[in-house]
């Protein structure tokens, strides 16, 4: 997982999410008991995932999932609420709590883009929060939430969660809360990092190899490998953090 810069939602989902909020905000308040026993339930139309919010994010994102930075190659992408919109389920306990963040369905802050196992069998409905405060309610409510999940466009994930080699770590208990919570050490990603890992580890094995044995930096075999090592830690690389901290201190990057 790696910081994302988001930048202005699209003029769609800006037009949609001033008329949508209008709308449901109004409803709620008309009704709130019945929106807050998941008597009624508010109905969300497409507009947040319609063809140029997921080209956006798409594009923000460099065509990787927000949270696992696997590549959408022959995947069926979601358009991820990290704040659910409908309701909010306690993993632990199977309760549902209505309604959902309503207000956000339609905000770009709270929009993602992920690989579609992870939006519909792991994370799914699940926002859970640290501490006792409880979570906000509906759009009055402006009490202050600290999430467990990582907002990968509000704060940088590597502080919470770095690689040894190909595997995972989580440096901060909320680094190894998230990892678990969303999955990131399955059999999938661990085999497509270890797949990317021992390709980089082969590449700068042999630039080292070349290096030492005198052969100059400008020879085009060696700068084309140091240039695809350089490559690989860009935002746009698949797994870019692994390789980030593999290559850390490589002096050749520079």
């Amino acid at each position: 997982m790696i910081k994302i810069s988001k930048g202005s939602a699209p003029a769609s989902l800006a037009r949609a999410k001033t008329r949508y909020d209008r709308i449901n905000n109004a409803a709620y308040l008309a009704d709130q008991v019945d929106y807050n026993n998941g008597t009624k339930k508010f109905t969300f139309t497409s507009a947040y995932k319609s063809d140029d919010v997921k080209a956006a994010l798409n594009t923000v994102q460099n065509g990787k999932c927000c949270f696992s930075e696997a590549k959408f190659v022959n995947d069926d992408a979601h358009v991820e609420h990290f704040r659910p919109k409908g309701y909010v389920e306690d993993k632990a306990t199977g309760v549902i709590s209505y309604p959902g963040y309503y207000w956000l369905a339609y905000d770009w802050t709270n929009l993602f883009y992920c690989k579609s196992r992870t939006n519909s069998s792991i994370k799914r409905n699940f926002f859970p929060l640290i501490g006792s405060g409880g979570r906000r309610l509906n759009h009055t409510d402006m009490r202050t939430e600290k999430s467990v999940l990582i907002d990968p466009s509000a704060e940088d994930p590597r502080k919470h969660i770095r690689f040894i080699n190909e595997e995972i770590k989580g440096v901060t208990t909320r680094g190894k809360k998230n990892i678990d919570l969303l999955d990131l050490r399955n059999g999938q990603l661990d085999e497509a990092r270890r797949t990317k890992f021992n390709s980089l580890k082969a590449m700068k094995n042999a630039a080292d190899l070349m290096i030492n044995s005198g052969i100059p930096i400008a020879t085009p075999e060696l700068t084309a490998i140091i240039n695809e090592l350089k490559q690989s830690i860009l935002p746009q690389a698949e797994f870019s953090s692994m390789a980030i901290d593999f290559l850390q201190g490589w002096p050749h990057l520079r």
